[in-house]
C-alpha cells in the first residue's frame, strides 16, 4: 500500500520508477550506500528521496506511521488513478494533479471543489480544467466537447475533370473548411505542428488507399 500511495503521489514524474525502486529496496533492508551504488546516486540524494517518500505517506518508511496525522491526499491519489492520465492527455502538467488533490482535500468533496472553482474562476486555470474533466468523468460524461458539424459550404466544381485548373479550384473550394478544421483542433489543445502533421498523414493514407484500389 505504501508503494501504491507513492506512485500516485509522484504521478508521471520522469524519475517515479527509480524512486519507487529506491524505496522498495530500502524497505527490503538495503542501506543508503547500497542503493546509492546500485543507482549511481550520492548517499545524501538517496536519503533525500526516501525522506520525502516518508513524508508523503505519513510515515512507515523511515519513521513510525501515523495514519491519523497523514495527509489524506495520498489516499485520494490512490482512489483516482485516472486523474494522472487525464492531466497527461490534456497536457496540464505533472504538478497540476498535486494541486487538484490539495484543493480536493481542503474542499472535502469533489462536488464542493467544483462549486468552489465555479465561484473563483480565476484560481489555478489548469487545476480548474482538471477538476472539470474529473467531474465529467465521475458523472459518466465525455470530457471532450461535442464536435460541431462544419457549416462551411464547399463550392462545387465549375470545370470538367480534365481541366488543367481543376486541382487549384479544388484547393480553393476546400480551404475554408480546412481552416475551420485546423482552428477547431487548435481550440481543443493541439499544436500547429501536430495539426499539420496529422493532416498530412491522413491525406497520405487516403491517397495510398485510393492508389491501392485502382
Amino acid at each position: 500500500m505504501v508503494l501504491e500511495k507513492l506512485r500516485a503521489c509522484w504521478g508521471f514524474a520522469p524519475t517515479v520508477d527509480r524512486n519507487i525502486a529506491l524505496v522498495e529496496g530500502f524497505l527490503k533492508g538495503k542501506s543508503f550506500a547500497d542503493l546509492a551504488q546500485e543507482y549511481g546516486l550520492s548517499k545524501s540524494r538517496v536519503r533525500q528521496i526516501i525522506e520525502k517518500a516518508d513524508r508523503l505517506v505519513g510515515g512507515g518508511i523511515l519513521t513510525k506511521a501515523e495514519p491519523s496525522k497523514a495527509s489524506p491526499r495520498s489516499d485520494f491519489m490512490v482512489n483516482y488513478p485516472y486523474i494522472w492520465n487525464l492531466a497527461e492527455m490534456h497536457r496540464l502538467g505533472s504538478v497540476t494533479p498535486h494541486h487538484f488533490f490539495a484543493e480536493l482535500e481542503r474542499a472535502g468533496s469533489l462536488e464542493r471543489l467544483i462549486d468552489k472553482m465555479k465561484r473563483l474562476p480565476w484560481r489555478a486555470p489548469t487545476t480548474r480544467e482538471l477538476a472539470r474533466l474529473v467531474w465529467q468523468k465521475e458523472r459518466g460524461e465525455s470530457p471532450w466537447p461535442a464536435m460541431k458539424r462544419s457549416r462551411v459550404a464547399i463550392v462545387e466544381p465549375s470545370c470538367p475533370v480534365d481541366h488543367p485548373d481543376r486541382d487549384l479550384q479544388c484547393q480553393h473550394a476546400l480551404e475554408p473548411a480546412f481552416q475551420e478544421l485546423a482552428e477547431r483542433a487548435a481550440e481543443s489543445g493541439w499544436t500547429e505542428d501536430e495539426i499539420v502533421y496529422a493532416l498530412l498523414e491522413l491525406a497520405g493514407a487516403r491517397l495510398k488507399s485510393n492508389s491501392e484500389q485502382l
